[in-house]
């Protein structure tokens, strides 16, 4: 097993070799040990001649010999692309990582990927706790970042709801800090793709975001400005072929503006009340207006956030008042009286949720 992430890591150190490119090799040879035996013009072939070269010098960026020991001094579990732990979803993306590096117990387990905004509204908190309840019931696994904010909550709630949570680190593992790793422990692994030394910057985020997208179902932005990070692991999601769901919440706040984006592009799915929230990669059928009136909404409101025209829009609101499907108070609409009672309760203070 060792000699099997020699190799791995043999791969993984070579100069220039990225992970499309290291996917390619072991979908053509099956065992890195071989891609070092091959030849020179069947690794250009594959890869060109700079990078063929490389592996054939075997120009390493570190010494693969010298992250095992560390691995077995510091007690850090891996596991190889090759090996049948390797989560299966991960396996299918283009750029998986060749070894990933873990602590905690990792479980085959299907999970879902619930990101956001690192400063929440209290209103996507209480969001955050009803929608990861709801997955936990349905056996998912809850993955995320572990970053302050609805990261941190969507850990945090998951194990309180007694289910199990993968965090997927933009650090190694040495770098976590203690207090994160004793709380995802609970109930939950912490993964990295990184060396267990190094430590997170502005490029490793972003890049781990795939991994959240990678190793999920599907993802859920929970709340995102427009220039929110959770965009990207949405938009990662999309190349993946995983679906993307996204949640709107009170009044014209600038919070939900990433959300409404993905929502025009085209990216995600809009979803309302969370028992609406059907799990076989679609939102159960239902009008679009009436599902984004999951809270109170203007008409300006509504066509932004749905891309419908304020006329065409004004006379379907129209039509629903005279069906009662909807009502209205001053210039919201909402479809139930507890929607109005649930908005003028929020508009009071919440006390914040304690942050892990």
């Amino acid at each position: 097993m060792k000699e099997n992430l020699y190799w791995w890591l043999a791969l993984k150190s070579v100069v220039g070799l990225g992970e499309r490119s290291i996917k390619k090799l072991y979908q053509a040879f099956k065992d890195p040990r071989l891609v070092f035996e091959a030849d020179r013009l069947e690794l250009k072939a594959l890869l060109g001649d700079a990078k063929a070269q490389a592996i054939k010098e075997k120009r390493f960026s570190f010494e693969p010999e010298e992250v095992i020991k560390l691995l077995e001094r510091e007690g850090i579990n891996w596991v190889c692309l090759s090996d049948p732990q390797y989560p299966v979803r991960l396996k299918e993306i283009e750029d998986p990582p060749p070894v990933l590096f873990y602590r905690g117990e990792l479980k085959t387990v299907s999970s879902f990927g619930v990101v956001g905004t690192r400063n929440p509204d209290s209103y996507s908190v209480r969001y955050t706790k009803e929608l990861v309840g709801f997955l936990v019931s349905k056996c998912y696994a809850i993955a995320s970042g572990g970053a302050k904010g609805i990261d941190a909550y969507a850990h945090k709630f998951c194990i309180e709801a007694g289910g199990y949570t993968l965090c997927l680190l933009g650090m190694g593992i040495l770098e976590v800090p203690q207090r994160m790793q004793d709380f995802i422990l609970r109930s939950g692994v912490l993964l990295s793709e990184l060396l267990p030394w190094e430590k997170a910057d502005k490029h490793t985020f972003p890049r781990r975001n795939r991994l959240i997208s990678g190793i999920s179902e599907g993802v859920f932005v929970v709340e995102a400005g427009e220039n929110s990070g959770a965009l990207i692991t949405a938009y990662y999601a999309k190349e993946q072929n995983r679906p993307v769901y996204v949640h709107v919440g009170y009044g014209t706040s600038e919070r939900w503006e990433g959300c409404i984006k993905l929502v025009n592009e085209g990216v995600a799915k809009l979803v309302g009340r969370v028992e609406k929230f059907g799990l076989k990669k679609e939102v159960q059928e239902e009008d679009p207006v009436l599902m984004a009136l999951n809270t109170p909404k203007t008409l300006s409101e509504l066509s932004q956030l749905l891309g419908i025209d304020e006329r065409e829009l004004h006379q379907k609101l129209g039509f629903y008042e005279l069906e009662g499907l909807i009502t209205r108070n001053g210039s919201y609409y909402f479809r139930l009286k507890q929607d109005w009672d649930e908005y003028q309760a929020h508009q009071q203070f919440f006390p914040s949720f304690e942050e892990i």
